[in-house]
């Protein structure tokens, strides 16, 4: 019955127009649960190990899969989570800022230690405390149909592009995302392909194109049957470099690695969080001693 009224809920999320992004919805859904998070050290140690090949192969799903196109850019991952996407992306020869809403999801990845730091935020998407034209990419992994209202989303990632920067996303298709019966958050439910399309359009951005994927297999030959497919957008005029800027300073937060904007209107919830997150990886180390 559980599974039951799970599905009815997304499919009812799906249909209907959906209300303006919370992040109390999000913080409510990404509880801290101390289990996870030796799971989460873990999976960013096998990673590591691995020579980051699942962000690699998911850095392929997006186009990026090519040191020579990736080199020396300077790139924002919204919804960054673990960080898979990132941490490819900085193998890879790029400048990265990692932005997740919920310290709990990004942790992990801004503790690793590396010769070149991620940099690893916590902030909204809505209200990026980056200037004007600081970023040559934009990516976001599964993070867009999290995020309403699409025009404010789209307006801001057009505002820290620079000029001739690149927007490229990987979404789930809503025909695969509408049989999980998981139980999601309550700010997420899938897109179309052609509205995110059209309110990128809307929004100022060209060369807009779509095209599903199925990411494991580097296929996109099952079409609208694929589970995801991937959105590319551009900003309009001559290319520019990027040049870094802030428009909010960024905090050091108490977890390694991890900064917060200040100025975000959930900074207190994602300092209490980190509060949390700070007494139990504090035990988890002390536990593996």
């Amino acid at each position: 019955m559980s599974r039951l009224h799970d599905w009815a809920d997304n499919l009812r999320r799906m249909m209907q127009p959906r209300p303006a992004w919370r992040a109390d919805a999000e913080y409510d859904y990404y509880q801290v649960d101390p289990a996870q998070l030796g799971a989460q050290w873990q999976r960013q140690a096998q990673w590591q190990r691995q020579g980051q090949l699942a962000g690699l192969l998911l850095c392929d799903a997006l186009g990026l899969c090519d040191r020579e196109q990736v080199a020396g850019l300077r790139v924002l991952e919204i919804g960054a989570g673990e960080c898979m996407a990132s941490q490819a992306l900085h193998l890879l020869g790029a400048e990265v800022w990692a932005v997740d809403a919920v310290p709990k999801q990004i942790w992990a990845a801004a503790a690793q230690k590396r010769d070149t730091p991620l940099h690893c935020v916590v902030g909204d998407a809505l209200d990026l405390p980056f200037a004007p034209g600081s970023f040559d990419l934009v990516v976001a992994n599964l993070v867009i149909h999290h995020i309403r209202p699409l025009p404010r989303l789209f307006a801001e990632l057009l505002r820290v592009l620079t000029p001739g920067g690149r927007l490229l996303a990987l979404e789930p298709s809503p025909l695969v995302g509408l049989l999980v019966h998981e139980r999601t958050s309550d700010n997420e439910a899938p897109l179309w392909p052609q509205t995110v399309r059209a309110e990128l359009t809307q929004a100022g951005f060209a060369n807009v194109e779509s095209m599903y994927q199925w990411v494991r297999l580097r296929s996109a030959r099952l079409g609208p049957l694929s589970p995801s497919y991937r959105v590319s957008a551009c900003k309009p005029g001559p290319a520019v470099k990027a040049q870094l800027g802030f428009e909010r300073a960024l905090v050091d937060s108490a977890l390694s690695g991890l900064r917060v904007d200040a100025g975000c209107t959930f900074a207190g919830l994602a300092r209490a969080q980190i509060a949390v997150l700070g007494e139990l990886t504090a035990q988890m180390r002390t536990g593996k001693q």
